[in-house]
């Protein structure tokens, strides 16, 4: 087997904030509700992004300076400064890119404008986040944008929300306490699935421990967003990476490919895990290019862990149980049949997300307030090494997954590549991004690591 060349990068860095830039964050397309959202959230950890004189160090942007001039005062913000970035207007994204560290882009579906801002960004040397799930357009950026991102020494991380950093991370953390386990020793911020004491099994285990009462009715509970990038992905000649979880992973990463995606119901501990919601195709490509990157910097080879998500349904005994694993074996065959949609020709998939996309939620709409705050869950990732070490660990959160926590997840990359808490670049996943440090101290207060 080929074994990937060694990158160099190191953690604990603590790189100076810079002065150079007008801001730290810069919130583009914070007119829709996942971008208003977002800017509650900031407004939560405000006193972290002021300068020494007090200053912020935070804005929005956009096309529409009305409507973003209405959101910051419906949340009591109107000091908050608004620059103009348009998507058809890259000299517009250039001037923005160039005044703050980093850019969370909020504007999606993200195939038709991520790449104008991620050049910006690029180009100007500052770091780039978003919540894309729209895998096509990933494997577009990591090709188009690695190499220069890595000169500019900048971060580009996409699919920075629900979907995929706690199970991202939260393997990240499980692998490396499994591995420090295996060798008796500390945890050590290389280590990880797929470096150089390679992780067996991982097992993500996403549990909604409280939600609305009278139960979630589908058009509340799926993020608006997420439906879009399904849409969109349709669109996508590159479609047939969907289904693949191997999608993401360097050219060179060599070593063996990950397991295909489970799509059926499993049961661990007694309990039924059902399919991830809305997709379960989003999450593993993330974790494999996780642990190729780990590998890529201990020049070793690529060896892929098993790995298995799910949703914790409850009990598996009893004539309850059975009921569960039945949904969940619907729930499967539905996604399955997404997957072989995008096999179809590129013109029955463009004929077909034309007439989805006009039973899609209007942009900017959302659940009611109930549904964006009433939930609590906790996502724990359980990884075993070679040996039979276990390391374990779990990100409880609160709010809509899809929406108020999502807000709180991309917050928190943003500020963990704010404080250069990992020194990592290129395009790289959330938990590089944040780095092993930044995982023992989350900022957001919805937020906490076990």
């Amino acid at each position: 087997m080929a074994t990937t060349q060694s990158a160099s990068f190191s953690e604990n860095s603590n790189n100076p904030r810079r002065e150079d830039v007008d801001f730290d964050i810069v919130v583009l397309g914070a007119t829709g509700l996942t971008g208003r959202l977002v800017v509650e959230q900031l407004l939560s950890v405000d006193a972290l992004l002021r300068s020494a004189t007090g200053a912020r160090r935070w804005a929005v942007a956009g096309r529409d300076k009305e409507g973003l001039a209405k959101i910051l005062s419906g949340l009591k913000a109107e000091d908050v400064e608004i620059l103009i970035a348009d998507f058809n207007d890259q000299a517009s994204l250039d001037k923005m890119a160039a005044r703050t560290l980093v850019v969370l882009n909020l504007a999606g579906p993200y195939t038709k404008g991520a790449e104008q801002v991620i050049a910006a960004c690029v180009g100007a040397g500052t770091s780039y986040a978003d919540l894309s799930g729209e895998l096509p357009l990933l494997r577009r950026v990591i090709d188009r944008f690695d190499e220069p991102a890595r000169r500019a020494g900048v971060k580009v991380v996409q699919m920075a929300g629900w979907e995929a950093m706690p199970a991202d991370l939260t393997t990240l953390l499980a692998s490396q306490r499994a591995v420090a386990q295996a060798s008796g020793s500390t945890v050590i911020a290389g280590d990880g699935p797929g470096a150089a004491n390679p992780i067996a099994n991982v097992t993500v285990t996403i549990n909604f421990t409280r939600k609305p009462a009278g139960g979630v009715p589908f058009n509340q509970s799926v993020s608006a967003g997420t439906m879009a990038s399904i849409v969109e992905m349709l669109n996508d000649p590159s479609a047939n990476v969907i289904g693949q979880p191997g999608a993401l992973l360097p050219v060179q990463a060599g070593g063996n490919q990950p397991a295909p995606i489970r799509l059926r119901p499993g049961v661990v501990n007694g309990r039924v895990l059902g399919p991830v919601v809305p997709v379960a195709f989003l999450n593993p490509p993330i974790i494999h290019r996780t642990a190729a990157l780990l590998a890529a910097e201990q020049a070793v080879t690529y060896v892929s862990a098993r790995y298995l998500e799910g949703v914790d349904l409850g009990p598996a005994g009893g004539i309850g149980g059975k009921w569960r694993q039945a949904k969940a074996a619907f729930k499967g065959s539905f996604q399955r049949s997404m997957i072989i949609v995008t096999r179809l020709p590129l013109s029955v998939r463009r004929w077909l997300s034309a007439r989805l996309r006009k039973r899609l939620p209007k942009a900017g709409t959302g659940p009611a307030d109930h549904y964006l705050r009433d939930w609590d869950w906790t996502v724990q990732a359980q990884a075993v090494t070679k040996e039979g070490a276990v390391g374990v660990a779990t990100l409880t959160g609160s709010g809509h997954p899809g929406y108020t926590a999502t807000a709180a997840i991309i917050v928190e990359v943003g500020l963990s590549i704010v404080y250069a808490d990992s020194a990592r670049v290129g395009c790289i996943t959330p938990a590089l991004a944040m780095g092993t440090t930044a995982a023992q101290h989350l900022r957001m207060p919805l937020l906490t690591i076990e």
